[in-house]
Parts: structure tokens; sequence; C-alpha cells
């Protein structure tokens, strides 16, 4: 073990490898990445959420689809209004599951994010009318 640690402490870049590599911002615009993840262990069907979610979301212009692992997945989109209107409609569940959406930032890394909140509606029925009020919600 000790030869192997050796050998490596004599390692050294030559100077045509010893480049700095710039890393050039996306082309896309900004904030038109959404990352879900689905609250399950299941293994997700990629190619089954492409299909059900165009149908249900009916995007204006198409969005891509990409697989993450862990359950997660990228939706790109090409309108703004597109992905502001599925983002104004959450909550979205897949096949019973929670999809819990995340707008990406620019500079922001995928596995950083915490899917710890997600938006809820809720009904409460049977509530006396003098309670109907923004406070008591």
């Amino acid at each position: 073990m000790e030869e192997i640690i050796d050998r490596c402490a004599k390692l050294k870049l030559l100077l045509r490898e010893d480049v700095e590599v710039a890393i050039q911002a996306p082309l896309t615009e900004e904030g038109l990445v959404l990352i879900g993840k689905f609250c399950t262990k299941r293994k997700i069907n990629l190619e089954s959420v492409a299909r059900v979610l165009r149908s249900v979301w009916r995007a204006e212009h198409n969005f891509e689809v990409n697989d993450l692992g862990e359950n997660k997945v990228m939706f790109l989109f090409q309108s703004k209004d597109d992905m502001e209107r599925v983002l104004l409609l959450n909550p979205w569940s897949f096949d019973k599951y929670l999809l819990i959406l995340h707008k990406m930032v620019r500079g922001e890394a995928v596995k950083d994010i915490k899917y710890d909140r997600s938006p809820f509606w809720i009904q409460i029925h049977g509530l006396p009318t003098m309670c109907q009020t923004k406070e008591v919600g």
C-alpha cells in the first residue's frame, strides 16, 4: 500500500495538462427548468410520465423530460408561460405519487435541492360564516 502512495505522490501535471477549463453558462433562458421528484421508492417509468404530463399540462410549446436518477426528473420548457402555469396549478401527482416541483435558478445544483415543501389545496367544511377570514385561513 505504501508503494502505491509513494508512486502517487510523485505524479505531476505536464505544462500542457495544467490548463484551466472555462465552463460556459447554459444557453437556455433563465428559469425555464423545473426539477421534479416523485415521492416513492418505486422506479417511475419516464416514458409514461412524459406522455401523461404532456396531455395533462397542455403546454402550448413542447418541453423536454430528462431522467436524473433516484426518481428525479428535469423538465426543460420552451415557454415561460407554460412553466408558470404548471407551477401555479401545483400540486401534481403521477400514479398516486406526489410530484414535488422546484424551479431552478442559475448556479443552483440539483444535488443541493431539498424536496421538503409542496403547496396543497385544502377545503374546510362547516366553518361558521363569521370565521371565514384570511386570519382564520
